[in-house]
């Protein structure tokens, strides 16, 4: 790769997704590719919905996805070139996911990280939107119909919140005898 602007950008994407990941009890980043890297494996520890064997729509445990930032990403950015659905559900219950393809609101250059954060928004029911019926419009239909407290499924952040705790010791009250 000679694209140096390329190059710089996707070493701090790959820095950032890092710092992400440590901050997080959910997510699993792992680059496929590099240096610098341009593939990763996404592994969300969070649930979301599927649809089972039986057609019912339950809560399903952590999904895997692919994310691709391909050599022009910095000029052109298309949602089912950058973004994958891999499983292990084969029917993921999402108005903007129907496998492989997860559709997002996608710009040029945008960051891993909010990348990140866009997919485990979708797949935890944090964004939805059933207005133009996405790309599963059994989902949409559906969502429409559901009590919108429901959401998001999981409620844990992806990164965690850091707490700025003090502690400083205590005399113990005197007693009386």
């Amino acid at each position: 790769m000679s694209d140096r602007i390329l190059q710089s950008f996707l070493q701090m994407q790959h820095e950032q997704g890092r710092t992400l990941e440590a901050e997080s009890d959910i997510l699993r980043l792992q680059a496929v590719d590099g240096p610098p890297a341009q593939r990763y494996l996404v592994r969300l520890a969070a649930k979301g919905l599927v649809k089972n064997k039986e057609g019912q729509i339950v809560e399903a445990e952590g999904c895997v996805l692919g994310i691709w930032l391909p050599d022009d990403y910095l000029r052109r950015a298309e949602p089912a070139q950058v973004l994958t659905y891999l499983g292990p559900h084969p029917h993921p219950w999402h108005p903007n996911i129907m496998p492989p393809f997860i559709c997002v609101h996608l710009r040029p250059g945008t960051p891993l990280v909010d990348l990140l954060y866009a997919c485990f928004e979708i797949w935890t029911w944090r964004l939805y939107n059933t207005g133009d019926e996405g790309l599963n419009h059994g989902a949409s239909q559906w969502a429409r119909a559901q009590d919108p407290s429901r959401w998001p499924v999981d409620r844990r952040p992806l990164k965690r919140r850091r707490l700025a705790i003090t502690v400083s010791p205590v005399q113990p009250p005197a007693t009386e005898m």
